[in-house]
């Protein structure tokens, strides 16, 4: 039996089944099913200036939550016939860790681009030919079926149709500068900046994998990075710290409107100097800098004091 034979009777065993007619049953528009509301999503964070409709992939995870064939194959040929950002979208927030039992395509998606990667979930989409994006498109629709469950009690403990699931990037760490002060280095002190995130949304995990901060070993001065050091124009106050590097994307981290409190004697020292230690997260009194340093996990860079 060919692929066309199968789909026809398959077709005629749902028109039997369900009471509607074979054109409907043929063309998966039966019915619709409850399916959680994906807005549309921007393609601005993944490098293009279009914006994706997410119905047909709505529609595809309600079929799939329903086990209904018609509905999902129908959801499913306008996914792999639109916008490659309807796919990549989903891929780049994809709410669980894979086990075993996806396709290659999944497999090697999940092992070379990161979480939140959007424009390298995007590239990924775009070089895929028919087969691999069907495929890829099926590993979706069941995974972020299987996580709906758990989304539903996460979020609104309501009806499936309520739930919201916004696919837009999240909003980047949010970090501030905390306190100045100084910490002990071979032949002295040295003036350090402490960083903070009010928000919670900052960690060390970030700090360490996407900005690229060292482990901080205590008692040691690193090298000078190619960090530098934001200050208020006037009152010279430190705000944050600006990625001055040629290998990676600029990243500050910091904002003008939290700046730490910062004394004469502070703005000197680090003047001298020519650079700061800035310690990252942190979240005690300033005259425990060492203490958690000592105690603790911290992260740490050398940023350069601008002339």
């Amino acid at each position: 039996m060919t692929k066309e034979h199968a789909r026809k009777d398959r077709a005629r065993r749902t028109a039997r089944r369900t009471g509607t007619s074979y054109t409907s049953a043929r063309s998966g528009t039966l019915h619709t099913h409850p399916a959680p509301i994906l807005p549309p999503v921007s393609g601005k964070p993944f490098g293009i200036s279009v914006t994706a409709d997410m119905t047909a992939a709505a529609s595809a995870i309600g079929a799939r939550l329903a086990d209904c064939d018609p509905c999902l194959t129908s959801a499913m040929d306008r996914m792999t016939g639109g916008l490659p950002l309807v796919p990549a979208a989903l891929a780049a927030s994809l709410p669980v860790e894979l086990g075993d039992g996806f396709t290659p395509t999944t497999l090697a998606f999940c092992q070379t681009v990161p979480r939140y990667g959007h424009h390298e979930a995007y590239q990924f989409v775009i070089y895929l030919e028919e087969d691999e994006l069907r495929d890829f498109i099926t590993d979706l629709v069941d995974i972020w079926a299987y996580a709906i469950p758990q989304l539903i009690h996460m979020q609104t403990a309501g009806p499936l149709h309520s739930l919201v699931i916004d696919l837009a990037p999240p909003r980047p760490p949010f970090y501030v500068a905390a306190y100045t002060g100084f910490v002990p280095v071979p032949g002295g002190s040295f003036p350090a900046l402490t960083l903070s995130s009010p928000d919670l949304t900052g960690t060390i995990d970030d700090l360490a994998e996407r900005c690229g901060f060292p482990l901080y070993i205590w008692k040691t001065l690193p090298g000078i990075t190619p960090w530098i050091l934001q200050q208020h124009p006037d009152t010279h106050r430190p705000w944050g710290v600006r990625w001055n590097g040629t290998d990676t994307p600029a990243v500050t981290i910091g904002s003008p409107e939290c700046s730490a409190e910062a004394g004469a004697q502070w703005i000197q020292a680090a003047r001298r100097a020519g650079s700061v230690l800035v310690l990252g997260l942190w979240h005690r009194e300033v005259s425990s800098i060492r203490g958690s340093a000592e105690d603790h996990e911290i992260f740490a860079v050398r940023a350069q004091v601008q002339p």
